[in-house]
């Protein structure tokens, strides 16, 4: 039986693999407290109760419950029972997931299920248990989730920030029938990490080390997008390579499922020929969980994780414990009812003052963030299934008046796709009669003029045959700059991939913008951008590099262009720059006139 005491051993021991893996898996963050509100000690706490056919009860009151802490009552202060079935509300048929961004906003609804299939092709056969688990797993996917539920596929070498999160079943499905298993099987490797635990003699004890400690990640994730209950199915044989010295892998995993509200179904795919892993019943049971490990049929097993999910209490009590001594408190849950099966955490590590301290302030510093770098950031939420990337932007023309310019950037599509992008036509109406142009796609823009006012742009791309293949509907302003005493037009961005590319750029005032915001290392930018209005003349302009919460992170040199017209440029090599998101944030000052635009940028490997 594991023991519940925190010890101070290293997830990982200090080894080449070990080494590699964190080199490629980004830094995880701690696992999350439970939820405390405020400067109370309020709990939470999921509560699933099934019947002997193991479905869900839903008629109990709060009355009916009993809660303990260490052993102490507690009073159950707040008492709700969540129903969630995963259809639409009427009238919703926006199911489609966008971005990783969008997904993470769907996951922490109330009304969304999340779900995790975590495949530990390290600890699967590579021939009868794959093929089981791979056969389940469909008829699984097929059938058991509601249009609404987001599914993501794991495994052991994948790291959380690839992690996608989908509503496309046969998306999932398609990538199930892809799935290995690899128990005993070391070469080919599949990356570096593979590589590295060769040198061990021990290969077998670091795999089942990577498989938990991907575990755990999975969980704090989870826990870092959704407050309410999320399920992880591993599909896994068991652990055979750990021993006694090991069990603080365990305990580490478990406790950042708890502290994340993450159950971990386990599931074993070789059915009633295996031996079923005490391993396996400990990391479900001490979640909140259930094993499925001696059946033939996991697939309707299985089922019993969506009804989970589907009906559930939220206790919520104020403990009587210490909730900031940094210890492990145990909680268990009864029902004054018989015949019934109760499952739920077994309990939360509390958070010691530092690491409450530290909470605080990153939740002072989150709802510190400017609403327009919010806004800004909105826009690297690309949809993946367009065919196009999209920047409109307003400038002023040569005769001084509004131009309104639409740029667009090819997506690469699939040698197989059968309607492929051909021209490009924008509607814009509200200013008048409805204005419509067209270029085709080779084109990379197109502008026109427009008298200030609000404008409706619907942006349609058809095919040689005139079906359309993607469209776009967006508000803009265009402002009047013969009026305002200062502003900042919209900033065109360019994208030089060589020494060639980025010459071409700099000596052509009309090179076409790139409408896309991802960029790698290996590019070069340039952000063009005028300043117009009575106080333009004698304004100072300068331009900061943000990261994505807006603070400032490095000044960037802001050239005044030669053609007098107040025309500026930003000239950002992108060699030694992090992955991530980021903002240049250019600003307009003269006297007491202030302007500011914020330009999003994703750097990715």
């Amino acid at each position: 039986m594991i023991g519940l005491m925190r010890r101070s051993v290293p997830l990982l021991v200090a080894a080449a693999a070990v080494a590699a893996l964190h080199a490629q898996q980004p830094e995880q963050p701690p696992p999350q407290p439970p939820t405390f509100r405020a400067e109370s000690n309020l709990v939470r706490v999921d509560v699933t109760v099934v019947d002997r056919h193991g479905e869900p009860v839903d008629d109990l009151t709060a009355a009916d419950f009993s809660v303990e802490e260490d052993g102490d009552p507690q009073t159950v202060e707040s008492f709700k029972f969540v129903a969630v079935d995963g259809q639409p509300p009427p009238g919703d048929d926006s199911l489609d997931i966008r971005s990783p961004e969008h997904a993470a906003a769907e996951a922490a609804r109330d009304d969304v299920r999340v779900f995790v299939i975590f495949w530990d092709e390290y600890h699967i056969g590579r021939f009868a248990s794959a093929i089981h688990g791979r056969k389940s797993l469909t008829t699984f996917v097929n059938t058991a989730f509601g249009p609404t539920d987001l599914v993501a596929l794991m495994d052991p070498l994948l790291p959380v920030d690839a992690l996608r999160f989908t509503r496309d079943r046969s998306d999932i499905v398609d990538r199930i029938r892809k799935l290995e298993g690899r128990y005993g099987l070391y070469v080919p490797t599949r990356s570096v990490i593979e590589e590295a635990q060769l040198q061990r003699r021990d290969a077998a004890r670091v795999r089942a080390e990577v498989t938990l400690s991907a575990l755990k990640s999975a969980a704090v994730h989870l826990g870092s997008i959704k407050e309410g209950r999320k399920a992880i199915i591993l599909v896994s044989e068991g652990f055979f390579a750990i021993g006694l010295d090991e069990f603080h892998l365990l305990e580490e995993l478990t406790e950042a499922a708890n502290n994340n509200n993450t159950a971990i179904y386990t599931v074993d795919p070789r059915g009633l020929i295996g031996s079923a892993s005490d391993y396996l019943r400990i990391i479900a049971e001490r979640t909140g969980a259930e094993s499925f490990l001696s059946t033939n049929t996991p697939e309707r097993a299985m089922l019993q994780v969506i009804k989970d999910a589907s009906a559930f209490y939220l206790l919520g009590y104020s403990s009587t414990s210490n909730p900031q001594d940094g210890k492990f408190h145990s909680i268990k849950v009864r029902v004054n009812r018989r015949g019934v099966t109760v499952r739920n955490r077994k309990g939360y590590w509390a958070p010691n003052p530092t690491e409450r301290e530290r909470a605080r302030a990153e939740m002072a510093a989150t709802e510190a963030i400017p609403t327009d770098v919010t806004s800004a950031l909105a826009e690297l939420s690309a949809r993946p299934e367009h065919a196009i990337d999209l920047w409109v932007g307003v400038d002023r023309g040569a005769d001084g008046q509004p131009s309104v310019t639409a740029a667009w950037t090819s997506r690469q599509m699939p040698p197989a796709a059968a309607a492929r992008p051909d021209t490009v036509s924008i509607t814009a109406r509200g200013i008048g009669e409805d204005r419509v142009f067209e270029a085709p796609l080779a084109a990379g823009r197109l502008s026109f003029p427009s008298p200030p006012g609000e404008l409706q742009l619907r942006t349609l791309v058809r095919d040689r045959d005139g079906n359309t293949v993607d469209e776009d509907t967006r508000p803009i302003t265009v402002p009047d700059y013969a009026a305002v005493a200062l502003a900042i037009s919209a900033p065109a961005v360019f994208r030089a991939r060589t020494i060639a590319e980025a010459r071409a750029i700099a000596a052509d005032p009309e090179a076409v913008p790139f409408a896309a915001r991802e960029f790698v290392r290996t590019d070069r930018v340039f952000v063009r951008f005028g300043v117009y209005g009575q106080a333009a003349a004698g304004a100072a302009v300068t331009a900061q590099l943000t990261n994505r919460f807006g603070t400032p992170l490095v000044a960037m040199p802001v050239v005044a262009l030669g053609d007098g017209e107040g025309t500026y440029q930003i000239e950002w090599p992108l060699a030694s720059q992090a992955r991530g998101d980021y903002l240049i944030a250019i600003a307009a000052a003269s006297g007491d006139e202030r302007a500011r635009v914020l330009v999003p940028l994703r750097v990715v490997p």
